[in-house]
């Protein structure tokens, strides 16, 4: 599959997604409080949210997320993939 596929595909899985009001304002929150942290800060923080989101969903819910993260890859630059797959090893994934 090229990199165009991969790129399209991504897309794909993203149309339908219509973010609520609430969504978009925590995302706006989750921008101001992070925006001046260290990458090990977030990484940090990462950790936690994703103790959280263990205990609060089910697992198919869980594997959906990362599923989603992964689809995504084409659309990162090298920077950013070097960033999730950091976040992906330090939570086992």
């Amino acid at each position: 599959m090229s990199k165009e596929d991969n790129i399209k595909k991504a897309l794909e899985e993203f149309q339908d997604f219509t973010p609520t009001e609430g969504q978009i304002e925590k995302i706006e929150t989750l921008k101001d409080i992070y925006a001046d942290k260290s990458d090990e800060e977030i990484f940090f923080e990462i950790i936690r949210i994703n103790e959280d989101m263990e205990k609060e969903m089910t697992e198919e819910e869980y594997e959906e997320i990362f599923e989603k993260l992964n689809s995504i890859r084409p659309l990162l630059n090298e920077e950013q993939l070097q960033k999730l797959d950091r976040i992906l090893y330090i939570l086992g994934k």
